[in-house]
């Protein structure tokens, strides 16, 4: 019965995962930028630690999100939605990788549900985004951690050392398992080894920041600190508050009155039992703490690191009758959630939408470079259309630079509005050799609020 109930599960976990996927993955300038960035990779050939660097030459991105998703996308064609599946498909491995963790240790089937409805889990499944293959990268160093393999300490560190290379936030939950393995093993060695593994992993940025002063990564850090010029900051005991609800509002299915439900109980198990288990909150205290002694405000991709360990902590007090009603409450309030989550899409999701608008221009547009495209009245914000831009690239299509507005042949309009009489009187100035002239074509695209115009001087 556990084989044929886990098999279920992973089966659930795929469509979970995949479906809908095309109408609901989010894809914007960043997911676009980052395809981009994959394509140049393969086409130069150019193997870089760290990842390129973003057009205002401030960040840097991480490169090991690009090498997860190359294979795919030289396999399945430099499509949006190849980077969102294989998204998918690393989030199926991570709940693969914790159902193996729990069978090699003392399977629990209620805790192996709520990993695979879990909010977190889930939105990172389906969101090509650096971030969200943070759990992927804990999972698999929590296996190799309670494996026999040798040097496993090391090669954990290693492992969780590239959640960082994910997101630089991702530093407060690795740091977190030290402790943790030192009051484990009672050693100071598998903790030095788990240190140096650790150290190994980030030694790129290292580097970089001492080849190019004032550097990137240790700068960055210090611009979301307290300390920074300008900071804003609550009172750290109003903003631990305000991070504590919203992390467990996020793992309650993002909604606040479970949150308080769920916060509630997790504070009187750990104040009622004093178990050596709750070694394994620390990374959500690390998290928190951490979430809250710096500038920034909550963000949701801050709250990703902790939640494994949320998960684990509830594994390691599954005898604690308190957290076994906790844990079917999660379950409740996550399943409510997956509605939403499988549906919801909008202009910055509907990935099918923009791939019919880019085809559409292509094939109009092979050989012709004489072109523009704005977006205008419509939800998204960026004027330029970067994130179409981006994808006619991908499909070898050569645009105009933005400055050249006025010298082209053709412009593409894409909009939510209906009617030319009224998107012809946008005051924006990409409109002003156009707007008096009649839009060659008016397409309504399927299953989606956009319009596209097509309109031509000739």
């Amino acid at each position: 019965m556990k084989k044929i109930l886990l098999f279920l599960l992973i089966i659930f976990s795929v469509f979970l995962r995949f479906y809908n996927l095309e109408y609901t993955a989010r894809f914007t300038r960043d997911e676009s930028s980052d395809l981009v960035s994959i394509k140049k990779i393969y086409d130069h050939k150019k193997i870089t630690l760290i990842g390129p660097m973003d057009e205002g030459k401030i960040e840097v991105f991480s490169s090991l999100t690009y090498y997860l998703f190359l294979p795919f996308c030289i396999i399945f064609g430099f499509d949006p939605i190849v980077t969102a599946s294989a998204t998918a498909f690393y989030g199926l491995l991570t709940i693969i990788f914790i159902a193996y963790i729990l069978k090699k240790r003392s399977w629990s089937s209620s805790i192996f549900i709520l990993s695979v409805v879990f909010t977190p889990f889930l939105i990172s499944s389906r969101w090509a985004w650096n971030p969200h293959l943070i759990p992927f990268w804990q999972a698999l160093s929590l296996l190799v951690l309670f494996s026999k393999l040798p040097y496993r300490f090391l090669l954990t560190g290693i492992l969780m050392g590239f959640t960082i290379h994910q997101h630089w936030y991702a530093v407060f939950t690795a740091i977190s398992i030290i402790p943790i393995i030192y009051f484990t093993d009672k050693k100071f060695k598998p903790a030095i080894l788990y240190s140096i593994g650790l150290f190994i992993s980030i030694t790129p940025f290292i580097l970089f920041d001492l080849t190019h002063p004032p550097g990137l990564f240790i700068t960055r850090m210090l611009y979301f600190s307290p300390l920074s010029i300008g900071a804003y900051q609550l009172p750290f005991l109003t903003k631990l508050w305000i991070n504590s609800k919203s992390v467990f509002q996020y793992f309650s299915g993002n909604q606040l009155i479970f949150g308080y439900i769920s916060l509630a109980l997790t504070l009187f198990v750990i104040i009622k039992y004093k178990t050596k288990n709750h070694l394994w909150f620390l990374p959500i205290i690390f998290q928190i703490i951490a979430l809250s002694l710096t500038r920034s405000p909550f963000r949701v991709h801050y709250v990703i690191p902790a939640a494994l360990f949320y998960i684990f902590w509830l594994y390691q007090n599954q005898k604690i009758f308190l957290v076994k009603l906790l844990t079917v409450l999660l379950i409740i309030f996550n399943i409510l959630n997956l509605k939403y989550i499988l549906n919801f899409s909008d202009w910055s999701h509907n990935i099918k939408a923009k791939h019919i608008i880019n085809t559409l221009i292509s094939n109009k547009q092979k050989g012709d470079s004489s072109f523009n495209l704005v977006v205008l009245q419509s939800p998204d914000n960026t004027t330029k259309g970067l994130s179409f831009k981006d994808y006619l690239t991908l499909n070898n299509i050569s645009i105009k630079d933005p400055s050249e507005y006025k010298n082209i042949d053709t412009l593409y309009v894409v909009s939510y509005q209906e009617h030319w009489s009224k998107l012809s009187q946008d005051p924006a100035y990409e409109l002003d050799a156009f707007r008096n002239l009649t839009p060659h074509e008016i397409i309504k695209i399927e299953n989606s609020n956009w319009y596209l115009y097509k309109i031509s001087k000739n």
